[in-house]
């Protein structure tokens, strides 16, 4: 009878530590990602590119605004005339990628610049280096 009051203790133990380790998965949150897109898209909005940075994983810097501008030149978008997320088309999240040593977060977004649809994808990435953008990529 010991024996078995023995197991039954320490499988609940275990079902606890599950339930526990379960709801403590360590990804980033989704409502949290989509805030931080929204804020670092303000920032691009309003030209800050320094404030913009901020938003960038210690790991990936970048100079934002030599990168804007050229993709201005190139595709003749106008950043200044707003970014506006029309729809999520996809959303992926890994707890655990090797590749970064942390969790990811994939936003891929259709958004209008100006009159234009663009479509961006952005990877967050959270580390023991930090949260930020690890990549970001704009399909005109």
């Amino acid at each position: 009878m010991r024996i078995i009051k023995k197991l039954l203790t320490a499988l609940i133990i275990c079902c606890t530590c599950l339930a526990s380790f379960a709801s403590c998965s360590g990804g980033i949150d989704g409502d949290r990602a989509k805030a931080f897109i929204n804020d670092f898209f303000a920032a691009i909005v309003e030209e800050d590119y320094q404030k913009a940075e901020t938003f960038l994983h210690p790991e990936r810097p970048c100079d934002l605004k030599t990168f804007f501008i050229s993709v201005e030149e190139e595709t003749s978008l106008d950043f200044q005339a707003g970014i506006i997320i029309e729809r999520y088309k996809g959303l992926s999240a890994a707890y655990y990628d090797s590749t970064v040593g942390g969790s990811t977060y994939e936003l891929t977004m259709k958004t209008n610049v100006g009159e234009s649809t663009v479509d961006f994808t952005i990877e967050i990435v959270q580390n023991q280096n930090g949260y930020g953008i690890y990549n970001l990529d704009i399909d005109t």
